[in-house]
């Protein structure tokens, strides 16, 4: 059985690729069997000051704040399976904190596919006096779109209120130059990763600015063979 993963589809793409079951991802335009989203969409054909400008006020304070701190953004645009572990490593801390699910041997896969691609990019906030890690950032990438995959800090490990400060600022600042390192990229979109029922964390979000978009994520299966594992992982997933 053939499967495909199609990231981003475009309204008026076609034709689909040939396979008996086809995995969507913010497909951009509405497609049978596929749950309905909403993401946010930054345009980065916008000037760099009006980007700044569309930020809510704390986080341009937030940004400003950043340059009295050693931070240091390491961008990996050709990661390593070995990368691609620390980040695992770095990311599964951070869900025992969470309520969500582990980065695990499927995800570490689909991750290594979009590496041998070229379609994987990972960057990270280090603190330059001690080189802690102080977040994560990984993209899906191709010609126009940046998508935010995965993104994570330590902040809930932190007990002193200075610390959590310092991670707030850092966490800020990291997304800011994300947007700015697609920007200069020449990519078109930036997609901050979708809205959750997390307030806090679809707060976060849309303090960066951007439009509101619904976006289609699922399967479609496109033969028989494709239908019955399609069902079989439906029937799965209920019995959990």
């Amino acid at each position: 059985m053939t499967l495909v993963n199609c990231y981003f589809l475009k309204t008026g793409e076609t034709p689909l690729p040939k396979a008996h079951l086809i995995g969507f991802s913010h497909a951009y335009q509405p497609v049978n069997q596929l749950i309905k989203e909403t993401t946010i969409i930054i345009d980065l054909t916008k000037s760099e000051e009006q980007l700044l400008k569309d930020l809510h006020r704390t986080n341009r304070k937030q940004i400003r704040q950043a340059a009295k701190y050693d931070f240091q953004i390491e961008v990996l645009d050709r990661p390593t399976l070995a990368n691609i572990r620390e980040f695992q490593t770095f990311y599964n801390e951070f869900v025992k904190h969470t309520n969500t699910y582990k980065c695990g041997a499927f995800h570490i896969k689909t991750m290594e596919l979009l590496m041998e691609a070229s379609h994987l990019i990972i960057t990270r906030i280090v603190n330059g006096s001690n080189r802690e890690i102080l977040g994560y950032q990984v993209f899906i990438t191709d010609d126009e779109t940046a998508f935010s995959l995965y993104s994570a800090t330590h902040f809930r490990f932190k007990n002193n209120a200075i610390d959590k400060r310092i991670l707030s600022i850092a966490s800020r600042y990291l997304l800011w130059r994300n947007i700015l390192y697609f920007k200069d990229r020449k990519n078109l979109v930036y997609d901050m990763g979708g809205l959750t029922t997390n307030d806090n964390i679809s707060s976060f979000k849309r303090e960066f600015g951007g439009k509101i978009t619904d976006v289609y994520s699922g399967y479609e299966a496109s033969s028989l063979l494709g239908k019955l594992v399609l069902l079989g992982r439906t029937m799965k997933l209920r019995k959990g």
